[in-house]
């Protein structure tokens, strides 16, 4: 088969307006919505289903199939076929990220502005019916995972403020309303705010008794939200995750991630710079742990039952020397106890970073829990970095290892 007739077999990527290709962190090419480029537009959309996702050796192989007859040409002329070249250098157990701008609808920015400045000066109920078909507007589009209220810009996480201002204005534009189900259990919110409607064709699943999401939060294929999951407004869940617990308002959730009973994911409108809570691909949050106050977690991070990582929580990394706060990453400094038993505290700053948000967890970072030494002589629980993974096939044993030592 020919390109040109492989494409036809894949779906229209024409409502993205480019796709980053980031390799650790930085953009290594950008494949924009023009007529030079749009077969390697459909190419990558595709691989990653029109969100946010990893590309590994597997999705290469497969994108190397799409593009058929070209390969061969890209293999004798290297620079020839940037987007082949970028699947022929992925090695195994490596991978690059795919980040997927859509075009954002015309007007729809500045409405959002016009309307905020309105509610700023008390005069947004002037045009309430515009305002709430504006709003409407952003909420379905953050549904459908069109918009995000956080993305990957030049290779770092920003929060969208303009996304978030939309948001915000269904809070004047609302009613508080009374919401009856089954056996008489009513509840009240924000009219403007419901439970999300779902029709089943969604490709998620949604358990009963209690489990939910709110208007404006999107789910890809496969996720499933077990008792008692609910996700907030404005977050982000990535196609194949399980949410058995609380998805907070704005997180941005990777995919093929599993949040585990009890386990928290903070959320965040207000301030409407502050970046939520960010999660990568094959995340594991134990039992009982917790991310909030705009902390990351790389792809393939694995939080330990009871564990909590908040703004104000370092974490240790023995294995590098180093810890991770949300001023940056800092010298660790070593304390002998005894000749068997150490504990560590925190030294300078190493490698500044903005200090908005809280800290980063590196990719494939086991996390178990731990004690460390306050600037007081006192210990402190906090959560220390026992291995690196590079595969979820390792995240079993390497867990019950590091718990058992």
């Amino acid at each position: 088969m020919k390109f040109e007739e492989k494409l036809k077999d894949l779906k229209s990527a024409d409502k993205i307006a480019q796709i980053d290709i980031l390799k650790q962190g930085k953009v290594i090419q950008t494949i924009k919505n023009q007529q030079d480029s749009t077969g390697s537009l459909t190419v990558f959309a595709n691989l990653v289903d029109f969100d946010n996702g990893n590309i590994g050796k597997s999705l290469s192989n497969q994108g190397l199939e799409y593009f058929c007859e070209h390969v061969e040409d890209a293999k004798s002329n290297p620079g020839k076929h940037p987007s082949i070249d970028t699947l022929l250098q992925i090695k195994d157990e490596e991978y690059v990220k795919a980040v997927v701008h859509y075009k954002v609808p015309e007007n729809l920015v500045s409405r959002v502005e016009k309307f905020t400045e309105l509610k700023k000066s008390g005069r947004l109920m002037d045009e309430k019916k515009a305002a709430l078909e504006t709003f409407n507007e952003v909420m379905d589009l953050l549904e459908t995972g069109v918009l995000r209220t956080a993305q990957i810009v030049n290779g770092s996480w920003d929060a969208n403020h303009w996304v978030k201002n939309g948001i915000m204005l269904g809070f004047p534009l609302g009613q508080i309303t009374v919401y009856s189900g089954s056996n008489d259990i009513c509840f009240t919110d924000k009219e403007t705010f419901p439970v999300r409607k779902l029709t089943g064709k969604e490709g998620f699943r949604v358990v009963p008794p209690a489990a939910g999401l709110r208007r404006g939060a999107f789910a890809g294929a496969g996720c499933v939200f077990m008792p008692p999951a609910y996700a907030n407004v404005g977050a982000h869940v990535g196609a194949g995750t399980m949410v058995e617990n609380l998805a907070g308002s704005c997180c941005q959730i990777g995919r093929d991630s599993h949040i585990s009973a009890g386990a928290i994911i903070g959320g965040v409108l207000d301030p409407i710079e502050a970046t939520p809570v960010i999660l990568g691909d094959n995340v594991l949050m134990g039992e009982g742990s917790g991310v909030t106050q705009g902390a990351r977690l790389g792809d393939l991070v694995t939080l330990a039952p009871g564990v909590h990582i908040s703004k104000a929580t370092p974490i240790l990394d023995p294995l590098n020397n180093v810890a991770y706060t949300s001023e940056g990453t800092v010298e660790l400094i070593t304390h002998s106890l005894t000749d068997t038993i150490k504990t560590y505290s925190t030294g300078r700053v190493i490698i500044p970073k903005d200090s908005s948000y809280g800290p980063e967890v590196p990719s494939g970072a086991l996390v178990i829990p731990s004690m460390s030494l306050s600037s007081g002589g006192t210990f402190k629980l906090t959560p220390m970095i026992a291995k690196y993974i590079s595969s979820t096939s390792q995240r079993a044993y390497a867990l019950e290892e590091a718990l058992r030592g």
